[in-house]
């Protein structure tokens, strides 16, 4: 039970009867607040390298408008895997000044001084950097790189701060550190902390004795879709990262900046506001342990990058998208009440209008000033001409699609084949507005059967805010590839299709010996039958990642034919409700169900022999777990943070508990939950609870909810008071008068309480 969440409801309860209007909404503190402004934001040298001074003028003058205070350019000199460099300044080091391309300073400096745009610039970086940072042969190689990079500050200092003072304002630590598994131990956190103290340390020195008022930012990754090497843990993230930003001597005004990775797919939005935090928690912590200032930024980013089937482009068309102004303000919005500081990666690059179609600056604007976003979606298109051409050495057939509209502009065109997301086109950027896909209304289907293939296409637009059309659909087929369409003009498409999808529509899979491994699931997916046969062969295991991040399904039927829920099977799927374990269960892998906020009942089946570490770790939905006999094995911090979980019962005696296995949650810092109490007889798990302070449920007064140590009338009192909402009445063990055994305070509890003691005195 969460105490929390009851008295609410109460309250709700007991107000509405008396006639008040009173009531508990998750969104009753949203405002009409919004963000006004960005402080800052990234710029690279290739971008405005053929920029001539009506350019500069007019990027300057966008910049300014959306409140750009400070830019970071991190390109001054970079030391490419093979050995070259490619350098951005015309340096007089001697491993450089054979490698100079043009001057990426000049013209910047002179139009940040301009417009009043601090700068900050990067102090080189080594693109083959040794992460290896715990291992001697690693730190060697590190300390060779800073000393490269304290070599370039230095030119950098003594060749422009006397001439722009106030405008070269900072340094940039170009080096990008991610979330890394060595966080998952202490050992590692210690290892790993002792590396980027050395690091950051002789950069830092540097800095002070050429300038001790410059600043530093830096700007790690939050990439919690880690696939293994990155730890996705905020409650170890923390714990780290207080321990290095206390190690590491910053000063007044240093910044840790960090990438949100919701652009590049490390992070999503749902997750953004729980790792910034993370952020904000160790950046505070550490202040206090250090005693200077650092600060805490945020890098939200514009992009969307494309999944790892598009990542190189194929048939030359290119995936990176702009990141819509709905979700771009929502990731800023999220972070604002954490941060010191906005910055974005990056506006001169996405959101430009001349680099990018207008209406995103233009709509990015009118939020900034006014906190609305336009809300009418685009809608689809109305023509579809077919043609057979010859591409890539072959007939292909080449969709060409007319009629769609918007008041503002389509950004992006969804293609669907056959009832599933099959390709999408999206607006490019970076020559001159249009980028590599020159032509957003044409598509080439490179795996249509000329001859002899039907296919039903559906198409979808969003427009640059991020509102979706409808769909319109036209079936192709041997008969119609060639259809003139646009010679008339006239509209040919339909609506969309109704597609009956079974379940096994949405599931990929593959055929392991004789038996069957869930291997995927489309993320559009809601709920879910798993078949128990599928070609003949038994479903027997749910792979790693098979449902990871499908944050629209609800629920699950897994067949009793499966033995295995493996590693990050449902890790992230933050709308699932319900899901049930089969009989057939043996293990539930580690981080199986990570991150399921709204998983409910979970009845763990009798022949279930292991739960791994961090399986339900953030369920905070699940308010009952009976570890079965069977179980030997409860993995570390199995069950940390299932806010609702009050208690546990554990059946066998000789279960092993992990470190923080059950009982525990994180509040910047490991604690036992308030009133946690396990029921067991005896064993290992009465063993576990005199270990880690947790009660036994048979060390429980029934009814002593003021807990003095007897039940009497004075607790009926309180609990009575409690319920009628009478002020600073407090219940200190809940679970005392928890009478009704259904996990709610309330007045059955109250009714039997009084029962109880008119018995007594009889």
């Amino acid at each position: 039970m969460k105490l929390k969440r009851v008295i609410s409801a109460l309250l709700s309860a007991v107000c509405l009867a008396a006639g008040s209007s009173f009531s508990v909404s998750a969104d009753s503190e949203k405002s009409d607040n919004h963000v006004t402004m960005v402080n800052g934001t990234f710029i690279q040298p290739w971008l405005y390298a053929t920029y001539d001074d009506e350019r500069w003028e007019a990027e300057m003058q966008a910049m300014k408008e959306i409140g750009i205070e400070y830019l970071i350019m991190g390109d001054v000199a970079n030391h490419n895997t093979d050995g070259t460099w490619t350098v951005y300044y015309p340096s007089e080091i001697d491993y450089l000044k054979d490698y100079y391309v043009y001057d990426a300073l000049g013209d910047l400096l002179y139009y940040c001084d301009k417009y009043d745009i601090r700068l900050y610039l990067g102090m080189g970086l080594d693109c083959a950097w040794n992460s290896d940072i715990a291992s001697e042969e690693g730190r060697k190689a590190n300390r060779e790189y800073m000393t490269k990079c304290n070599e370039i500050t230095t030119e950098l200092y003594n060749k422009y701060k006397a001439q722009y003072p106030d405008t070269y304002y900072g340094f940039y630590f170009v080096t990008e550190l991610y979330n890394t598994i060595y966080m998952d131990t202490d050992a590692g956190i210690d290892a790993y902390a002792d590396g980027l103290d050395e690091m950051f340390t002789m950069v830092i020195d540097n800095c002070n004795a050429l300038d001790p008022e410059m600043p530093l930012l830096f700007s790690p990754y939050v990439n919690i879709f880690g696939y293994g090497y990155a730890s996705i843990n905020s409650d170890r993230f923390t714990e780290y990262y207080t321990e290095v930003l206390s190690r590491i001597p910053f000063r007044d005004g240093d910044m840790i900046c960090p990438q949100d990775s919701c652009g590049a797919g490390g992070c999503n939005n749902s997750h953004l506001e729980e790792w910034i935090a993370a952020y904000r928690n160790a950046v505070d912590r550490s202040n206090e342990i250090r005693g200077t200032e650092l600060l805490l930024g945020t890098n939200a980013e514009m992009f969307i990058s494309p999944d790892a089937s598009r990542m190189n482009n194929p048939h030359g068309v290119s995936y990176v998208g702009t990141k819509t102004v709905d979700e771009f303000t929502e990731s800023l919005e999220i972070a604002e009440p954490y941060v010191d500081s906005l910055f974005c990666f990056a506006y001169p690059h996405h959101y430009s209008s001349y680099n990018a179609m207008p209406e995103f600056h233009e709509n990015f604007k009118k939020y900034l000033k006014t906190g609305e976003i336009e809300a009418t979606p685009p809608t689809p298109p109305t023509v579809l001409k077919t043609e057979i051409i010859t591409a890539e050495n072959a007939p292909r057939l080449k969709l060409t699609f007319y009629g769609m509209t918007d008041n503002t502009a389509v950004a992006q065109t969804n293609i669907y084949k056959n009832g599933k997301l099959y390709d999408y086109l999206v607006a490019g950027v970076n020559t001159g507005g249009s980028g590599s896909n020159t032509t957003q209304n044409v598509w080439i289907d490179y795996e249509f059967n000329i001859g002899s293939e039907n296919a039903v296409y559906e198409f979808e637009c969003i427009d640059v805010c991020g509102n979706i059309s409808e769909k319109s659909s036209y079936t192709v087929t041997p008969q119609n590839t060639e259809n003139f369409a646009s010679e008339s003009g006239k509209p040919n498409m339909d609506e969309a299709v109704e597609w009956n999808k079974t379940s096994l529509d949405y599931l990929t899979y593959t055929i392991s010996g004789n038996s069957i491994r869930i291997t995927g699931c489309d993320e559009s997916a809601e709920e879910i039958i798993i078949p128990d046969m599928i070609e003949e062969l038994p479903v027997t295991v749910i792979d790693w990642y098979a449902f990871e991040n499908c944050s629209e399904l609800k629920s699950v039927v897994i067949p009793e034919t499966v033995t295995h829920i493996s590693r990050f099977a449902f890790a992230h799927c933050i709308s699932l409700e319900t899901v049930n374990m089969p009989e057939s269960l043996y293990a539930v892998e580690q981080y199986a169900f990570y991150d399921c906020p709204k998983l409910k009942g979970i009845n763990l089946p009798e022949n279930l022999a292991v739960i791994e570490q961090r399986a339900f770790c953030g369920c905070k939905s699940i308010t009952e777990v009976t570890i079965p006999e069977s179980c030997k094995t409860v993995g570390e911090y199995a069950f940390l943070n299932c806010d609702s979980l009050s208690d546990i019962t554990v059946e066998g005696t000789e279960t092993v508990f992990g470190q923080r296995s059950v009982g525990y949650e994180y509040n910047n810092g490991y604690g036992v939950k308030k009133n946690f109490c396990m029921d067991a007889s005896v064993g290992t798990a009465v063993d576990y609870s005199k270990e880690n302070g947790i009660r036994m449920k048979s060390g429980i007064i029934r009814g002593d909810v003021n807990a003095d140590g007897k039940f009497n009338v004075a607790d009926a009192v309180v609990i009575q008071k409690w319920l009628l909402c009478i002020s600073d009445t407090k219940i200190a063990d809940w679970q005392a008068g928890n009478l009704h055994n259904d996990n709610i305070l309330d007045v059955f509890d109250l009714c039997l309480m009084k029962k109880e003691l008119t018995l007594q005195n009889k």
